[in-house]
């Protein structure tokens, strides 16, 4: 069974071979694969039996996809934010270059809104769940306020909580400038006439 392990650049192709000195499996490099173009070279390819190449082929496939994936959902997770910025640039320009950009945008959400229908996000059902959730919340929030009659019991806390101390009050000596006064004027006592 091969091992892929992905640095900054590459994907080293590990391969575990049985030492017989040391009495268990080591790591040996077989090759590396650019990430940046990942396909299998030619001295990767004599270095490997047909197995491994396959196993390194179903890697390189799965690991394309698993990208494609994130790339799309990563797409559709950002799509309002960058729908906002398109209305406002649409609502300050008219030239040339904002119609060309309005007709494939036109096109694409044709494409993007028969997506969301045929996959059961259809405009009618989600703005009716969402209504719905609207109208709910507050009831329920009503209703868990009429159940409870007596206060309910606080769980306990998973650690201590500590308080933070006070800090002292720091307090600056007054140095009197006369330097005839006495102890007593200094303790708060009353001047003496």
């Amino acid at each position: 069974m091969m091992q892929f392990r992905e640095r900054r650049r590459v994907i080293q192709v590990i391969r575990t071979v049985y030492d017989p000195d040391l009495k268990r499996g080591r790591s040996e490099l077989v090759g590396k694969i650019d990430k940046a173009a990942p396909v299998v070279t030619d001295r990767l390819q004599k270095s490997c039996t047909a197995e491994e190449l396959s196993e390194i082929l179903t890697y390189l496939d799965d690991r394309h996809n698993r990208l494609r994936n994130e790339a799309v959902r990563a797409g559709a997770e950002t799509l309002p934010a960058q729908m906002r910025e398109a209305a406002e640039y649409f609502r300050t320009h008219r030239d040339d270059d904002a119609r060309a950009f309005a007709t494939e945008i036109r096109l694409a959400w044709e494409e993007l809104k028969t997506a969301l229908r045929d996959s059961g996000f259809s405009r009618n059902k989600l703005l009716k769940k969402a209504t719905e959730r609207a109208e709910a919340a507050p009831v329920a929030v009503q209703v868990a306020a009429e159940e409870v009659a007596e206060p309910a019991e606080v769980p306990p806390a998973e650690a201590p909580v500590r308080k933070p101390r006070a800090r002292k009050a720091k307090t600056a000596r007054v140095v009197a400038l006369n330097t005839e006064v006495s102890k007593a004027d200094e303790t708060g006592a009353p001047p003496a006439a």
